[in-house]
Order: C-alpha cells, then sequence, then structure tokens
C-alpha cells in the first residue's frame, strides 16, 4: 500500500519515475573521478545517430499485469502520443494492440480488483486536469474488446484515483477540487453509474491521506503555511493530530496495518536528519525505528510492504541503489532475483502477488530502458516477462557515472556525469540541473525525462552534467533545507557553477564551451545562470523555466494553494514586503540587460504551473534590448512537451541551438515533416 499524494511536486518535470523496491547487481565500487576519465578509450567519435533513436515509438513502458497474470497492458505511443496496449502474457510483443486510442497522452493507469476493467487519468492539452476513465475488456471475443466510459468529464476540475477499496470493489476513492476550486477533497465515486459522492472535506490540508479497506478515510499528513506537518488520525470518529513536524521536517505514510492499529510512516522527525522508517502504535503513541542507512547516505527511498502492510524491504539512493531485506523469505527470494543477472543493473519490483506467487520485476541499467520479467516466489525461477528491442544498440551509448565534488563551502555535492565514448578532455558541456527543486536525478536511462536527451547530447560531443545540488530530495533534510531563499544568487546556484568549475578544472570542459539547460526549475536555474552569471555560459535553454518569482507563486492553481508552506519557506511570499523584494532580487526578468550568452525559450501553452507570461515577459524584454533570444511555444502542451511531434521538434532546435554557439556535432539529416513542424513552434518574438 502506497502513499497516496495530492499534490504533485509544483515544479518537476513532465516525466517521472515511480518505483517500489529496487536493487543493483555488481554495483561498480567507488573510484576517483580522474581514474573514471582515465579508462576512457581516446578513440574516434562513434557515429551520429538520428534523434528519434533516442526516443523509440515502439518504447514500452509502464507494464502491468491482470490479477490473473494473464494479460499485460503497458503504454507505448499510438500516433504520436501516450496510450494503453493489450497483449496475453507469454505471446509475442508483435500481437499487442492499442485498447485507447487519444490524442492527449495518458498519464496513468491501473488494473481493476474486478478481472477484465482498467481505470485511466487524462487530461487535456496537458492541463493537468485529469479525469478519470473505466476500460471494460470484453475477452469472450479471440481479441478483447475495449468499451470506455467516462467517469469524470468536468475538464475545468482535476480528479486524482486514490484507490479501489477491497471492501467495496465497485467504488473509486478520488481526491477532486470538485466541491471548492482551492481544496482536494475525497470522494467516492461508483464505478457502475460514476455517481459521486464527498465522503471527506479536506478542511485540514491533508497533502497526503490513508483509508482503510472500506475506502474510509483514517490518516492524513497536513501540510501547513509555516513548513511544518501534521499526522492525523481518526480517532472515535474525531480527526487528532498524534504528531507535529518541526519546521522542514516531513512525514510520509507509507503503509496502515488495520488490524493492528500500526502506522508505518517515512520521516526525519524528532532529531533525525534523514528519512528513516518508522513504526507508529495508534494506541499507545509510540515510535520505534524499523530501519535507517546505514552508510548515512540518503534517506529511506523505498519500502515494500506484504498484504497485510508489514515491510519486508527498505532501499536507499544515494549515487546508485540499495536495497535492505527485512524479512527471511523474502532475503531468499531477492537473492534468487539478484544472482539471475550478472551485468550492472537495477532492479525494480513492479508487483508482487502473494496468492499466485508471481512477482513481476523490471530490470535497466543507464544504458538500457529495461525488459519486464516474471519471478515465480514458488519454483524460485526468473523468466522473460516481456523484452523490448532497443532503437540503439547500448554499446554505442555512453555510461552514466555518479561522482561526487565538492562545493566552495565545502558540502559534497553528488551528480551524474556523460562523457561522449572516447572522449574525455577539452569538451563542449552542458551543465543541466534537474526540476523540482524538490526531486533529483538517477542512474537509469528511463528514471528521468533528460536522460536520453543526456545521451543525444554525448553523442553530439558534449559532457553532459546532472547535480543534485542543494534543496534535491534524497540527502536528508539538512541538505534539503540548505536551498531554502538561495535561489538564483545562493548556494542552489553556486552548486551548478561549482559543478561547471570542477569539470573545467579537471580538464573535461572547455571553459569557452559552456552551455546550461533545465526544464521547470531547471529552467529557472538557466536562467540565473544567464543572468546572475553571465560571464559562465555561452548558451542557454529554459523549458518551461519561471522568469520571475513572484509571478510564479502568484499563478499557482487555486488549489495548490493550502501546500505552499514549503515555497514560503524556500522562495518567500510575494505579501510579505521583504520578501517580495528578495524574490525581485533573485528573478531574471529584472536582470535581462546582464545577458550575454544567446538564449533560447521553450514553452507549453496550457502550462498551469510555469504559465506562458513566464516566457513571453523574457522574450519582449530581450528582444526590445536587442539581446538575441529563439523562443518555442506549443499550443497544445502543458508543463513539458508529452506528445512526440513537439518533442522530437524541441530536441532538434536543442541540438541546431547548442551546435550553432558551442560547436557540437549536429545531425543535419532532420525528417522533412519534423522540420516542417518544428517550424510551426517558432514565436516572432517582435510580435509578443
Amino acid at each position: 500500500m502506497k502513499t497516496h499524494k495530492i499534490l504533485p511536486s509544483v515544479l518537476s518535470t513532465a516525466l517521472a519515475a515511480s518505483l517500489f523496491i529496487t536493487g543493483c547487481s555488481q554495483t561498480p565500487s567507488l573510484t576517483s573521478l580522474s581514474a573514471q576519465v582515465a579508462d576512457q578509450d581516446q578513440s574516434q567519435q562513434v557515429q551520429l545517430l538520428p534523434v528519434e533513436a533516442y526516443f523509440n515509438e515502439q518504447g514500452i513502458s509502464g507494464l502491468k499485469s491482470s490479477s490473473d497474470g494473464k494479460l499485460l497492458a503497458f503504454f507505448k505511443e499510438y500516433q504520436g502520443a501516450k496510450n494503453i496496449y493489450l497483449m496475453a502474457a507469454g505471446a509475442d510483443l508483435d500481437t499487442a494492440f492499442p485498447i485507447t486510442t487519444s490524442k492527449d497522452p495518458i498519464n496513468s493507469f491501473r488494473w481493476s480488483r474486478q478481472g477484465d476493467e482498467i481505470f485511466f487519468l487524462k487530461d487535456t492539452g496537458g492541463n493537468e486536469n485529469t479525469q478519470i476513465y473505466k476500460l471494460s475488456l470484453d475477452t469472450s471475443q479471440p481479441k478483447p474488446v475495449p468499451n470506455i466510459t467516462a467517469l469524470t468529464s468536468n475538464i475545468d476540475i482535476r480528479y486524482d484515483l486514490l484507490k479501489q477499496p477491497k471492501d467495496k470493489p465497485n467504488t473509486l476513492v478520488v481526491m477532486s477540487n470538485q466541491d471548492n476550486p482551492q481544496q482536494m477533497d475525497l470522494f467516492r465515486l461508483n464505478i457502475n453509474s460514476a455517481k459521486i459522492t464527498n465522503i471527506f472535506s479536506n478542511t485540514y490540508g491533508f497533502s497526503s491521506i490513508e483509508t482503510n479497506q472500506r475506502g474510509v478515510p483514517v490518516l492524513g499528513t497536513s501540510s501547513n503555511p509555516d513548513n511544518t506537518s501534521d499526522l492525523y488520525a481518526k480517532i472515535d470518529g474525531k480527526w487528532t493530530s498524534l504528531i507535529k513536524t518541526k519546521f522542514g521536517e516531513d512525514i510520509d505514510i507509507l503503509s496502515f496495518d488495520e488490524d493492528n492499529n500500526l502506522a508505518y510512516l517515512r520521516a526525519n522527525i524528532q532529531g533525525r536528519d534523514k528519512l528513516q522508517l518508522l513504526r507508529l502504535n495508534m494506541t499507545t503513541g509510540k515510535i520505534v525505528t524499523l530501519h535507517q542507512d546505514p552508510q548515512d547516505e540518503s534517506d529511506v527511498y523505498d519500502v515494500l510492504f506484504n498484504d497485510e502492510g508489514a515491510p519486508l524491504a527498505v532501499s536507499y539512493y544515494g549515487g546508485r541503489l540499495r536495497t535492505y531485506p527485512l524479512d527471511d523469505t523474502f532475503a531468499g527470494n531477492w537473492q534468487k532475483i539478484n544472482d539471475h543477472f550478472t551485468q550492472d543493473v537495477e532492479i525494480t519490483i513492479t508487483d508482487r502477488n502473494e496468492k499466485t506467487g508471481l512477482w513481476q520485476i523490471h530490470v535497466a541499467s543507464d544504458v538500457d530502458m529495461g525488459s519486464d520479467y516474471r519471478f515465480n516466489a514458488k519454483t524460485g525461477l526468473v523468466s522473460l516477462l516481456l523484452e523490448q528491442e532497443a532503437s540503439i544498440n547500448p554499446e554505442l551509448l555512453s555510461k552514466r557515472q555518479s561522482i561526487t565534488y565538492q562545493a566552495r563551502d565545502g558540502v559534497n555535492i553528488q551528480a551524474y556525469l556523460t562523457l561522449p565514448k572516447g572522449q574525455s578532455k577539452n569538451l563542449p558541456t552542458i551543465i543541466l540541473p534537474h526540476g523540482g527543486p524538490w526531486s533529483r536525478d538517477y542512474w537509469t536511462l528511463s528514471s528521468g525525462y533528460f536522460n536520453p536527451i543526456a545521451q543525444l547530447l554525448a553523442n553530439r560531443g558534449y559532457a553532459v552534467l546532472q547535480p543534485n545540488f542543494r534543496a534535491s530530495t534524497g540527502f536528508g533534510k539538512r541538505f534539503l533545507n540548505l536551498g531554502n531563499k538561495n535561489w538564483g544568487t545562493g548556494s542552489m546556484q553556486d552548486d551548478l557553477t561549482d559543478g561547471a568549475h570542477f569539470l573545467i578544472d579537471q580538464g573535461i570542459a572547455d571553459k569557452q564551451r559552456l552551455g546550461i539547460m533545465g526544464a521547470s526549475y531547471g529552467g529557472y536555474a538557466a536562467l540565473a545562470g544567464a543572468t546572475f552569471t553571465p560571464d559562465l555560459y555561452q548558451a542557454v535553454i529554459s523549458y518551461v523555466g519561471p522568469s520571475s518569482l513572484i509571478t510564479l507563486l502568484e499563478s499557482f492553481p487555486p488549489h495548490f494553494r493550502p501546500y505552499l508552506g514549503q515555497f514560503y519557506s524556500a522562495v518567500g511570499d510575494p505579501e510579505i514586503a521583504a520578501d517580495r523584494q528578495d524574490m525581485l532580487a533573485r528573478s531574471p526578468i529584472k536582470f535581462v540587460d546582464r545577458i550575454k550568452a544567446p538564449l533560447m525559450l521553450v514553452q507549453g501553452a496550457n502550462d498551469p504551473r510555469v504559465t506562458q507570461l513566464e516566457s513571453d515577459n523574457i522574450a519582449r524584454v530581450m528582444y526590445k534590448q536587442g539581446l538575441p533570444v529563439e523562443y518555442i511555444l506549443a499550443k497544445d502542451e502543458g508543463h513539458g512537451f508529452r506528445k512526440r511531434d513537439n518533442k522530437l521538434a524541441y530536441i532538434v532546435a536543442m541540438e541546431q541551438f547548442f551546435g550553432e554557439h558551442l560547436g557540437g556535432r549536429v545531425d543535419k539529416a532532420v525528417t522533412p515533416s519534423l522540420a516542417t513542424h518544428l517550424d510551426t513552434l517558432k514565436v516572432d518574438v517582435s510580435r509578443l
């Protein structure tokens, strides 16, 4: 049972990976960066690979088995948008066929507890107002026939699917701001009649909530305006605060054992720096630490629970992932799985059926999007479930190294470095900060929106550095809170600058050919790099990045506002005069006259988080000041490009932009239709 998050990471990039429990096989030993670089073969450049190959149109993700294990559903593109495909388990992949054909990408899906049904979520044009759909499969036909019913249909309202209660499988528990635009309440949705009933008015401002097997809310955590949290439990019909955190502390509900009245938490409360696995006895109030990182490197990353709600294993993610079994039976099975894979990979348990004994596992690496396997706990055997053919031979891709460098004040920064194959000296270099900023980068190729782009850039001759700078999650609350009030001109930006200088000092980066690119918070960091360190970068790309911290906070949708306490602590409250002045001093839009590097802006017109105004404003000012600016705008996208033609067009524009200003290689054999589509996305900034 997973924590049910109400609010998405407000400034994260459009793509995030959701993993259950993961481990790595044959984790490489840590060596110094100089030793790693020295091992690179200084040979001739590899062949230039086409942009399309890095985003395989036939690529598969999100594989899920039906409850009986007989059917497999997964994501794959249909006419350029992510849709759901179906096939029989054990069949050839070419037998798979689409069961949705939406022009807007499907956001997520899950199998129903009741046989051959699937529930999926989809928004309109990237506006993030997701609607819930039921897909029923008629399996009496040789080829199952899908029938789709919209269970919600108000595109101005957001609906999030939390749970299909075990004891009430004809209903869904959903969160929505249907009754109050500023509040995400809890509803029961009948999957047969589509009748929706409010069962909990979220006046407590819960940012996560847990229900029992009947779908009744029993636990919740609030996100308070002062950046504290409360853990509430419903006791004798009344919501009672059991734990109140201090400033900047986190407490997540992981699982609820209703029979024993136990809650399992991931928290850094009561003097803890890293998130630890805790057990709360809701009867006595006693808290017990069940596990913490033996290396004191990272927060609890994830926990796997059995059907009764007890933990089986816990994992941590520093530069690479480590897993620790908590149960002897699980430990034996986990060892069998790891023994099966001899290469350097990370293994993800994506499903575990205790009745059948069948586990679904995903195996991936830094150069392989991965394949899915099935482990039979009764026989101890691992078998291939679904293997997809890579669009690029992994041997042609670059290894992704986890490195550590020291910032100017002595704080260690973990980062990922991708180098062109056979090259390691005096390279054009891209600094690529992640979004969030309360997020982080990971090692596997499929674990981040920009990881395939980093590989493409390496193929074009660039070194790519992806730092987990201060305020990144996963490294403890002290590291995260060091980012407070340090956006743009403080330590968060210094961590990026220091990473660039580290690569220069190592002889890897050519200081005359440095670029920075990022999305969301990373886009803001790119603009901050252009304005606050104008002599460092020679090319800058801001992808859905805010140019003003004030208009950013003032433009959030109403239902985000109850959860903005962390933003007020980290960025400031524009309604407080001193904060507003500080936010102005950190807003790139106020310092456009400092910009020396050419700038490219990339924006979705329907973005509800970083609105089009952010890019329009800085493009307009740059044009008036005669500064070089290019602008890519997709009218059918939101916070990040999800449609294939838009994504590929942006990447072609990126490749050409960096090639022109930093000297990397450029593939001139662009598909004519793609070049034509890119032309439709280009904005004439003189007319803004």
